[in-house]
């Protein structure tokens, strides 16, 4: 009996969650209109060339997609003129946070963070127009730093550190006028970028 109400809670709550990211999705304003979502698997979008459509018009607002169970959300991707445009987010179950990123005008722009199902962070990358610019860093399950790398329009620029999930350093190098100094953590000959995944 207990263990009944335990689960109709919990889906209570899961349902409260999603209504509430809804809610809080909802009140963004693009352009000065009224946002609207939709459930992506409900209504007639398509994508064609990278613009994606709604009823055959490039669409502008909100998309949703649920899991299975009905109750949590698996992603939110805002669109503006059939552009992603805003806010993506994506969600493991009982609508935890896996990632969010930004979009202007089709091009990643800003922080892109990503976490664990514990919500420790995963990831943190910085992008400017589609493209790593600024710090690079991955974090493994129990919190140890695994990667910090650096970056300028896309390039590798800079400090640039891999670590073992033991803490060892695997690589530690800098690139300075577009050559590597230092520890590039290769074997066999092995290029420092194929190295790196």
């Amino acid at each position: 009996m207990e263990m009944d109400i335990l689960v109709h809670l919990e889906q209570y709550l899961n349902r409260c969650s999603a209504l509430l990211l809804l809610v809080i999705f909802g009140c963004i304003d693009l352009d000065s209109k009224e946002v609207k979502s939709f459930n992506v698997e409900i209504f007639d979008f398509n994508s064609k060339n990278g613009i994606f459509f709604k009823n055959k018009t490039p669409f502008t607002g909100r998309v949703f997609k649920l899991h299975e169970n009905g109750l949590d959300t698996v992603y939110i991707q805002s669109y503006f003129k059939g552009i992603k445009n805003g806010q993506f987010v994506r969600f493991y179950s009982k609508n935890r946070i896996f990632e969010k990123r930004n979009y202007i005008n089709g091009k990643k722009e800003g922080i892109h963070i990503g976490y664990w199902e514990d919500g420790s962070l995963a990831f943190e990358y910085n992008l400017k127009d589609d493209e790593y610019n600024g710090s690079l860093k991955e974090w493994n399950r129990n919190g140890q730093i695994i990667k910090s790398f650096n970056y300028v329009n896309g390039y590798e620029n800079g400090s640039q550190k891999l670590w073992f999930d033991n803490g060892e350093v695997r690589s530690n190098y800098v690139i300075k006028n577009n050559r590597r100094y230092g520890l590039l953590g290769t074997k066999n000959c092995i290029n420092v970028s194929d190295s790196i995944q």
